[in-house]
Parts: structure tokens; sequence; C-alpha cells
């Protein structure tokens, strides 16, 4: 099956046409949805954009990024010198015999440390006189201080406010729906003023609840509080997962913070189903649940339309669109199906229920499904501001049970969990997402480890790395999430013919994924309020005076560029909303000159090229300039920030009650032996370390957690390059 972008345009009143045509609803992935061949009732309550068509009868061709993207070239053909490991300054560091071993073998090797910053590694090079080794990892950590400040301040600064007056006006406008409506129609607006009090009492928990509905409010927030896994939800009687809404992420910096995922959590997993099962109990809960859902898009007029897009399309930008139904689509269907006014919701409500299951299935499952049951159709419906289609959750959806089935080895790998149907495959990995974009490596690793030993998991890794190999630049830009992954891209790029030779081994090949990795954590963690989150279904020396030495980038020119394009990216898009303070542009444009900067010099290294006077001090001075772009006079912060360490839980088991949990530690040293000018020594850098380990759900981690507990085990296949 192949990926495609699927976009919808909505024909709404013309007072909001201007403002959202260039809003569009949709681009995700649209192949593999879940299936299984028994269905069960529910038990329990490239450059060019083209025309392309939707699952409804429709064909546009409308602008649907809220930026442009512009490529920086790379022009290098690369024909770096070979050379020996052996070193002229060997004697400045204190070594192991396995760490000199892995050096001299490997031409580099990684130490573990316990630096809070990847600047204080650089700082410390230059007191000491070391030779510097600038990592990709620190300008990748670079660029996720950016992406997580900047989203910071707009959440408290813009979006908390536009989220207390919506909350409070559809509140309201729920009210008046009640008091003006009778039997299932008034029952429905009652259902959403308990709905709409929950977000209000979680954004300010002085809020006095209606006696109306104060009963299942209370017993709603109580299970939020309690936060400790699935229960009935007192509101709505289906399996919510109320672990979620554990503040977690950059979330846990602030109460201004904390309120705002607590309700975002709330708007973003409560679903409005529109047939959750076929026997007449659960058709008649789609009924009920849908009344809700237009009652909620009737109340939407151009106030709080305008409000709601406040919120949505930044969002969609930093992180990408819902693959629920939304806003946009239940307007449309109401259009369709009741024309310019509704009479009477109940006169054709099974029409527009039998309309609205044309569109797209949601591709992530997020909530208890039973491998009886079809998620496509189970979960199928409306949410508010529902949580955000990423491709790396999809691929973890496609990697586990039931797309993927029962293990066939005689090991317990990391991903196998007991269950009803047997060992299952309940656990993905993050080499899983590497494996898919094209990583040999991260599959081998996972064949090594038995992490591929499942009924049809060869077949699902094939079906997805034919999807995500035919992606083009556009669809990899679409928004910051997608483009973020498609800088890490080259890191997985196994060829690397004319570069240094400490880059053409299977130990730095291991040590970019490890780079990826950490990468790729830091993103999760900051987008973890938004992602949707996948869910396995239910189976059944001593210094000397500073004197500049020359120092060496490392030679990734694709990735610098692409950095550099998405920095750009960021900031034009930002501005363009008058959503970017001063201090944050200021850094953004620093920072793509700084990545410039090192695409020339990669560039020049590769064609072994002597670098300038001024390029040099820039590798010299790094840890000041990486100190001065991570550090910001206008943030939200806490003592959390003072330490890289980050922890993201990026899946979520039903059959153990585990989640998959990604976590950043201290930044690692890393020695790697260059030749500069002639010359042959060790120099020295900082690097991500990575950790990937299994805990409760009960007890999602947050980074406070995280910074204070003993670390588990290094993943087993570092200990190539890792001593």
């Amino acid at each position: 099956m192949k990926l495609i972008e699927n976009l919808l345009y909505i024909d709404l009143d013309r007072v909001l046409m201007k403002k959202i045509a260039l809003l569009l609803i949709f681009g995700i992935l649209v192949s593999g949805c879940i299936s299984v061949e028994k269905e069960k009732p529910q038990e329990t309550p490239t450059e060019t954009e083209t025309p392309i068509k939707t699952e409804p009868p429709q064909e546009i061709t409308v602008e649907q990024k809220f930026a442009s993207y512009s490529s920086y070239p790379v022009d290098v053909t690369p024909n770096a010198k070979a050379y020996d490991f052996v070193p002229e300054n060997m004697e400045n560091f204190y070594l192991t015999e396995t760490q000199k071993k892995i050096l001299e073998e490997k031409g580099f090797v990684v130490i573990p440390a316990y630096s809070k910053q990847f600047y204080e590694v650089y700082k410390g090079c230059r007191e000491n006189n070391i030779p510097i080794f600038v990592t990709t990892d620190s300008m990748l950590h670079t660029y996720h201080i950016m992406y997580d400040y900047t989203l910071r301040i707009l959440e408290v600064k813009k979006f908390l406010e536009d989220l207390e007056t919506l909350t409070q006006s559809m509140l309201n406008a729920s009210i008046e729906q009640y008091n003006s409506s009778e039997g299932k129609i008034k029952e429905a607006a009652r259902k959403n003023v308990a709905y709409f009090s929950v977000a209000m009492k979680l954004l300010n928990e002085n809020y006095k609840v209606s006696d109306l509905v104060k009963k299942e409010v209370d017993e709603e927030l109580s299970l939020i509080k309690k936060h400790k896994g699935f229960s009935f939800s007192p509101i709505f009687g289906y399996r919510e997962d109320y672990s979620q809404y554990v503040p977690r992420g950059h979330y846990t910096r602030s109460e201004d913070l904390e309120r705002y995922f607590k309700a975002m959590m709330w708007y973003g997993r409560i679903m409005f189903r529109l047939e959750p099962g076929k026997t007449p109990e659960m058709i008649e809960k789609g009924r009920e649940e849908t009344r809700q859902a237009i009652l909620i898009v009737l109340s939407l007029k151009n106030k709080e339309l305008e409000l709601w897009d406040r919120i949505y399309e930044p969002t969609v930008f930093f992180v990408g669109k819902t693959d629920d139904l939304n806003v946009y689509e239940y307007k449309a269907i109401i259009k369709k199906v009741y024309g310019d006014s509704i009479d009477d919701i109940e006169e054709k409500l099974d029409e527009f229920i039998e309309e609205a299951k044309k569109y797209r299935d949601p591709k992530i499952n997020s909530s208890f499904v039973y491998d009886i049951e079809k998620p496509e159709d189970v979960t199928k419906g409306f949410r508010f501001m529902g949580q955000r289609f990423i491709p790396d959750s999809y691929m973890f959806q496609q990697l586990v049970y039931n797309k993927v089935l029962q293990y066939q080895g005689n090991d317990r790998p990391f991903t196998m969990v007991p269950s009803q149907a047997g060992p299952i495959r309940g656990f993905p990995r993050g080499l899983d997402v590497f494996a898919v974009l094209g990583s040999e490596e991260a599959l081998n690793i996972l064949e090594e480890e038995g992490d591929t030993d499942y009924i049809k998991y060869d077949e699902q890794m094939e079906k997805l790395r034919d999807e995500f190999s035919s992606l083009n630049e556009n669809d990899w830009t679409q928004n910051l999430y997608w483009n973020w992954l498609y800088s890490l891209l080259p890191l997985i790029d196994e060829g690397k013919e004319g570069y240094p030779e400490f880059m053409q081994n299977k130990a730095w090949t291991r040590k970019e994924l490890f780079t990826a990795l950490g990468s790729w954590t830091e993103l999760r963690h900051d987008t973890i309020l938004y992602a949707k989150q996948s869910y396995t279904i239910k189976a059944t020396a001593m210094p000397t005076p500073p004197e500049m030495t020359k120092g060496y980038v490392e030679p990734q020119p694709y990735v610098y560029a692409r950095l550099a394009s998405l920095t750009k990216m960021t900031r034009e898009g930002l501005e363009e909303r008058g959503l970017l303070l001063d201090e944050y542009k200021t850094k953004l444009e620093e920072l793509e000159n700084l990545l410039l900067k090192l695409k020339t010099i990669s560039e020049k290294e590769l064609e072994n090229k002597t670098l300038s006077d001024e390029e040099y001090g820039l590798i010299w001075n790094i840890g000041e300039t990486l100190e001065q772009l991570c550090t910001f006079e206008t943030a939200v912060e806490s003592e959390a920030d003072e330490s890289i360490e980050i922890i993201a839980d990026v899946h979520t088991d039903t059959n153990t009650s585990q989640v998959l949990e990604e976590g950043v530690g201290n930044a690692f040293t890393i020695l790697v032996i260059v030749n500069v000018e002639g010359k042959t020594y060790i120099t020295e850098g900082a690097v991500f370390s990575y950790y990937e380990f299994k805990w409760p759900m009960s007890d999602r981690l947050t980074d406070e957690k995280w910074q204070e507990m003993e670390k588990p085990e290094l993943p087993k296949w570092t200990e190539e390059f890792i001593s």
C-alpha cells in the first residue's frame, strides 16, 4: 500500500472561509488500518503539491503548509584522506585498556560521563586545551531546546488564555442547549455540560460545577487525580486511560503548563464515537455520543471557531494534524445531511452517522480495544481537539499485536509479553522506527536480539519500508515534527565511502543510530501532550593555560543543512503569524547561521580543504556559543531544566499495563581520532546517552523522577563503542 497525504477542504459559511482556507484538515498516512478476521460487538462502554483525492468524494488543490520549506544545498564529493589511528596526544588522556583498544581499533570511543549540559563538555575542553570534536548530537540537542522553549512560551502566553475562554464559551453554550431542548437532545446537552465542566475544572480548580452534573464531574476528576490506568468513565461509560493525565514532558515546569496539559489531554483523548459496536446497545451508544458531537459543533460559532483555530493551527505546525474526525469535517457533514439549519437532530441522525463513517479511519489506536474488535470501527468518531497523527506511533501500531502476531523463538526478547493469546509482540522498540526508515543496522540489532521473531513481523516491516521510502521532500517537511525526523535520516545512511576512517565501520554506524535515537527521544518528549500514543491491543588531567587547538566538526553536512532549513522554517512560520518573541527570533537566526557554518566546515573536511582561522575559532568557542543559544531570559523553566536528562513514554501495552519509556541521560564523552592538516590526534566532544525500558503505566515518569532515579542498563548493542 502507498502512503499519501489526505487533504480535506470543507465548504463552510462564507464568514469562515477566509480564515480556514489555508488550514487543511488532514495529512496522514492512509494505509495499514488494523484489521482482524472476526468482529465482535464491543463488550464495554516532492517538491510539488498536487491535487489529492480525499476519502469523501472530493478533490482539491490548496496550500496546506503553515510555512514553506526551502532546503539548503550540499555540494560535496567526499574524499577524506586515509590515515592510521595513531594519535600524537594519547598521553594526554587517562584511558582504561579497554577504552584504548576500542579507540585504536575503531578510531573513536564513547565514555559514560556526568555532564548535565552539552556545552559543559566543550567549555571543559577549551579550559584544558583539549582539541574539540563538534558533534551532530550537540546541534540536534540545541534545536530541541529552541523547539521546546518556543512551544512552552506559546502555550503559556497564547494558547492557555484562548483555551480558558473557549472552554467557558462552550460550557455556556451547552447549558443554553440543555435549557432549550428536551428528550434525548436534552440529555446529550447535559452530558456536554459535564464534559466541558471537567475541562473547566482542570483549568480552574476554583470553578463551581453546576449541581446538574456535579456527581459525574467529581467522579471523573477523582479518576484523573488518581491517574492509575484504565477505568470506566463516569460520563461516557467506556474505558479511559487515566494514567495519561499525569503532567510530564515540559508540562511539569509551571502550574500554568500543568493546567493546560490536563485540559488539552482531556480534549485530545475523549471520544464521541459513531458506532462502537453492532449490538442494539452499542448502536444506540453511538447515537448518544454523536448527538453530543453535533451539539458541540453547532456551538462553535465564529468567535469559538476562531479560538479553536488559534490553538489548533499552530500546534499542527509543531506536531501535525489529528487523525480523528474533527470540527471541520463534522461541520461539512452537518451541512450535507441537514442543510443550512437543523430543526431536529434526531430526524437524520442515522443518515449523519452513515455519512461520517465514509470518512477516513483513525490510523493510531490510543484506547482500550480487544483483539476481536476492529479499532478503526470502535474508536471512529469525533474528538474536540484530537491528538495528532505522528509517523512513529503509526509504525509502532503496525509492529505490535495484532498486526504482528505470536512469538516464534525460544528466548525472552524485550518486545515479548505474555497474554491470553500466548507470547505476543506487546512492545515496539525505538530501533523499529529507524529500521522502517531504512537503517539496516537497526534491523540487524532487532534480529540479533530476537525482536523480529514473530509471525508477520517481516511482512509488516517490508510494507512500512515501502510506504516510507516513497515519501518525497514535500511529505517530510509538512510540519516541524516530520521535518525533525527528516533531519535525522542522514545519520542512518550507511554509505560512508570517502568519509574519514573513524566513520567507516559498524561501530560508528551504531553510534550514529544511538544519536538518532537520542534526538528522537527529545522529539517525543517535547510533543508528549499532542502526539497520539500507540497502544497494543488487549490479547485476550592537570589544566594548562588555554591556547587554541585546531578541532574538528563531525562531517555530516546533510544533517546540518536539514537542521538549518528546519530552523528557518520554524522561525518564519511563527514570525508570519505574530507568534515569535524577539529573543526567540534572534536565537533561531543565530542557530541557523551556526548550522550553515558547520555545513561549510564539513564540506571542507570531506574534500581535504584547510579551514580558516575563523572556522577553527568557531570550533574552539563552541561551548560558549551553545551555552548562549540554550540560555533564555524569557522562558518557562524549573530546576529540571538544569539537566539535559528527559524522559518520554511512547507506547502503552494493555496486556501488561506497562509503558515503553525512552530516556536521555547525561551527556557522554566521545573521543575521536581525526586527521587535521596532516596531524593525527584525539579530539573530544559530547554525545547523547539513550535508554529504553518498560515501566508501570500507573507511574508514567516525569523528568524530575527520571533525573533522581538510578539509570537502567544501556542497550546491549552499544557495547561495541561505549566503555
